[in-house]
């Protein structure tokens, strides 16, 4: 053990003098031992590590040259990007190891389900089963220094000759994902090769080069949704395929590179830890941080541990792997990325990309000798975090989540599809059942519960126990010690005037995302277990449940205004030509009943193509749809009534770069797009005034910076803004793209106001009521009752989840209607204040003000925050597709 450690530490100095060296074809380590017939990156590259940033093809070509002469490496495709580029795993081990490696993967694998496996076994196994350690790069691409130091583990583990490398090549087989978010990196790597002055950079931080533009701010995907908030939500085929490969290996430590904070930052994370972890990751997370530090106390490196970085909030790639039973860590190097090759300090001394790769690469070497040294302790852990699961789901409240198909059967499929890819068991009743002790997120007092036939059911007692808790819990909890860090921060702030700055509270990131709230779908859990037969567990996903009803139509196709799916083929038969309408009252054609907000696609108005058009769009939409053969109603209004409104083909514009948030418009890019399949053109605000808006019929704001609308569109622009809204233009903002329109300075909407005090009685009759600003919300889900009479809220049900997330709400309007809005009592789950339910009371989350012969329609929160708000889609959708002809 002593050894190992100054093996390592030998080989970091080493390694320092050889990054600092120029490209010269050396060994890597003066006084090193390496394979020689195995290239270094700087025989390949031209240049050394840390010296020039480096593409995705040149790291491909480099890590397939390593498989090709060692025979300790393997390199797999694991996926492809949206952009197309291909991702590949490196499985480095001794030979042995490799020429074995199912075996290895499948005994692993076993130790997940100790339902099939005796504790004799289990043992048996990790007594004589190398551990996986997974290194992970480039998860947010802008990083520069994580792809840089994938390329440099490589090579060590490949080429080292030394105790500690072959220590680890022989007791442990590593994965090295060289990039996560390929096409993130590539974007990124592009233009700082481009914005670099000089063959070093320049350190100055108020250089051009430290200010990265806009389409590359958001660390994320083509779609520019942030990669590393996706890990529970999938939204994007990137964390599906990451994911996907995270479950077919099953490592035992997953090791997170990031970047760029003011120092170092390494393990263990800080609270507050998600209560669902096995108390004894953070004893395991200490001992990864612990070894690393080590090393960096002999360098005399400066870092920080356990602050900042919580592990509570699922969708990260480190918390998510710990979901998966691997101890895991993120480590945050303080250079490259937008402080590119060098970067000037505070105190003056310089942060250098070169200085920021060996720190991760010490740091990851590090932990992979953790791992070799201790190959049971985590193997034993990983078999226990599935074991103890399965005992905790006996003692759980709840013993049984259901979701029902009704009222919108996709969105459903979809909430079980997304579950299944964590490998959560899912079944699907055959039979009706029943529950004397059933609950919503809606309702929280016991009843009894039906359970129809083709109700989907998950038991609670199974070995993702942990990750479907995670993901579909009423009551997510916080750590105690965590709660209190928050309240004496507050009592601290209390004592300072009202100019002083303020601590905020401690939390990095949403306390609330249970699933079938943010999907939408009707859900209970009950506090008995429900059987469940052993056949009616899927076994792939569902498939799309609707269909055409019968054959051609004679006069109109009508679907129900209720799904996904409806929003889906109304937006596309609507972009591609054809004449769509939509009923303002309720009526009975053909003996079947047909609701407010039902679509109507008559024939005669449109082309013969129609019919073959509607086949296909309802088989890729999975709409339901009605053919009828009479304008007739038998109740009712007639198809032919005035209540029935023709839709406009919907133009659409976004704003985008500044001064929206990246991330913000990738969510609205997402849904358009992704999910709707709705052509749209992206616009700068910065050249609104010079754009005819007259090609457009929607323009949406995503959430930014209010007074950066401002300050971006211009007064002219403004004034542009308005007369085209008075002309018949939709103008939907979402969030600060809201707030912009009720600025007074720009007077688009006079009787919204945006509120961020709230008043707070005395203590007792002496003391006088006074306003104090709204305390921060990290991102906690409330209720809100839905006006489904109004165009906007059609097919949705009186309640629904939404976020509240910051310390500003929207008035309700007089003039307008209020849509969406929170009542009394209104909190579901997350972190409140003990004002939060009064400072929302009466306040909307979305209103439509007519204004002239158009709308402006806000959003207090933004519905696509993230993209996983699969539940909000409709409200916008109904805005962009129907509000044009209201």
């Amino acid at each position: 053990m002593r050894h190992s450690r100054l093996g390592l530490f030998a080989l970091a100095c080493l390694t320092l003098l050889f990054i600092q060296q120029p490209a010269s074809g050396k060994d890597w380590l003066p006084g090193g031992t390496y394979d020689p017939s195995v290239p270094s990156p700087a025989s390949v590259l031209g240049y050394e590590i840390g010296t020039h940033l480096t593409d995705h093809l040149q790291m491909v070509d480099y890590i397939h040259r390593l498989a090709r002469v060692s025979d300790r490496v393997q390199v797999i495709k694991y996926g492809e990007s949206v952009e197309r580029r291909v991702m590949y795993l490196l499985l480095i081990s001794n030979p042995e190891n490799l020429a074995r490696l199912e075996e290895i993967r499948t005994r692993i694998e076993r130790l997940k389900d100790p339902r099939r496996i005796t504790a004799e076994e289990a043992e048996q196994i990790i007594q004589s089963t190398p551990p996986i350690g997974w290194i992970n790069f480039g998860t947010d691409g802008g990083e520069t220094a994580a792809f840089e130091a994938s390329m440099l583990l490589a090579y060590q583990l490949a080429a080292g000759l030394d105790p500690l490398t072959e220590k680890i090549v022989n007791r442990t087989i590593t994965i090295i994902n060289p990039v996560a978010c390929p096409d993130s990196h590539q974007a990124f790597a592009t233009w700082m090769k481009a914005a670099t002055i000089g063959r070093e950079g320049t350190a100055d931080p108020f250089a051009a080069e430290h200010e990265v533009p806009w389409f590359i701010s958001s660390d994320g995907n083509h779609y520019l949704i942030d990669f590393n908030r996706d890990a529970f939500a999938q939204t994007q085929i990137e964390s599906q395929q990451l994911a996907r490969a995270l479950q077919r290996w099953n490592p035992q430590i997953w090791i997170d590179n990031h970047g760029e904070p003011d120092e170092y930052y390494m393990a263990p994370f800080c609270t507050p830890m998600n209560l669902n972890y096995p108390a004894e990751l953070r004893e395991r997370a200490v001992q990864i941080g612990e070894n690393a530090a080590r090393y960096f106390d002999k360098f005399g490196w400066t870092y920080a541990k356990d602050e900042t970085y919580d592990l509570y909030y699922p969708g990260y790639w480190d918390s998510y792997p710990a979901f998966n039973g691997a101890v895991s860590a993120t480590y945050e190097t303080n250079g490259g990325g937008w402080k590119n090759l060098s970067w000037e300090k505070p105190d003056g001394t310089l942060a250098t990309l070169s200085e920021a790769i060996h720190t991760h690469f010490i740091a990851d070497m590090a932990s992979l000798e953790t791992l070799a040294d201790h190959p049971a302790t985590f193997l034993r852990y990983f078999a226990g975090f599935y074991r103890t699961g399965i005992e905790e789901a006996e003692q759980e409240e709840f013993k049984t989540y259901v979701l029902f198909e009704d009222p919108d059967p996709g969105r459903a499929a979809e909430l079980v599809t997304t579950l299944m890819r964590h490998g959560i068991e899912v079944y699907r009743t055959s039979v009706e059942a029943s529950s004397d002790r059933g609950q919503t997120y809606f309702d929280r007092s016991p009843k009894s519960l039906n359970i129809p036939a083709g109700s989907y059911v998950i038991p609670v007692k199974q070995p993702k126990k942990r990750v479907l808790e995670t993901l579909l819990e009423p009551d997510p909890r916080l750590e105690q010690a965590f709660l209190e860090e928050i309240e004496s921060a507050r009592r601290r702030n209390e004592k300072l005037g009202s100019d002083v700055p303020k601590e905020r509270a401690g939390f990095y990131d949403v306390t609330a995302w249970a699933l079938p709230l943010t999907f939408g779908v009707q859900a209970a859990f009950t506090e008995e277990a429900i059987a469940v037969r052993t056949e009616d567990r899927l076994t792939s996903a569902p498939e799309l449940q609707g269909g055409l009803v019968g054959g051609a139509a004679a006069y109109a196709y009508l679907f129900v205004n209720d799904s996904a799916a409806a929003g889906q083929l109304a937006g596309r038969l609507l972009q591609e030509g054809f004449r769509v309408a939509i009923t303002t009252r309720d009526f009975k054609n053909s003996g079947r009943s047909f609701p407010v907000g039902t679509f109507v696609v008559r024939v005669g108005r449109n082309p013969e193509t129609l019919h073959l058009r509607i086949r296909e769009l309802v088989k890729a939409t999975g709409a339901t749809v009605h053919p009828v053969d009479t304008a007739w109603a038998e109740e009712g209004i007639s198809l032919g009534s005035r209540k029935i409104i023709n839709l406009e083909t919907p133009r659409i514009a976004v704003l985008s770069d500044e001064p929206t948030r990246a991330v913000a418009f990738g969510g609205v890019y997402t849904l358009l797009e992704q999910r709707f399949s709705l052509r749209f053109t992206a616009l700068r605000a910065v050249y609104l005034e010079s754009v005819d808006l007259s090609r457009y019929n929607v323009l949406i704001l995503p959430d930014g910076s209010a007074a950066g609308y401002r300050r971006w569109i211009g007064k002219e622009g403004i004034e542009k803004l308005k007369s085209w809204v008075r002309a018949g233009g939709v103008l939907i903002g979402l969030k600060a793209g809201a707030e912009f329109t009720t600025l007074e300075d720009v007077g688009l909407v006079e009787d919204i106001r945006v509120i961020d005090e709230i008043e707070v009685s005395g203590n007792d009759e002496a003391v006088e009521s006074e306003l104090v600003p709204i305390e921060y919300h990290p991102g906690s889900i409330f209720r809100a009752t839905v006006n489904n009479d109004y165009y906007l809220g059609y097919g949705y049900p009186e309640e629904i989840a939404v976020q509240f997330r910051g310390d500003k709400v929207l008035s309700a309007t007089s003039k307008g209607a209020n849509v969406v809005q929170f009542p009394k009592d209104s909190f579901i789950q997350g972190h409140r204040w003990e004002t939060s339910e009064d400072t929302l009371a009466g306040k909307v989350y979305m209103a439509d003000v007519p204004v002239g012969q158009g709308h402006v329609i806000l959003f207090g929160d933004d519905p696509t925050f993230r993209a996983y708000w699969q539940g909000l889609d409709r409200l916008l959708i109904n805005s962009i597709l129907l509000a044009p002809a209201f």
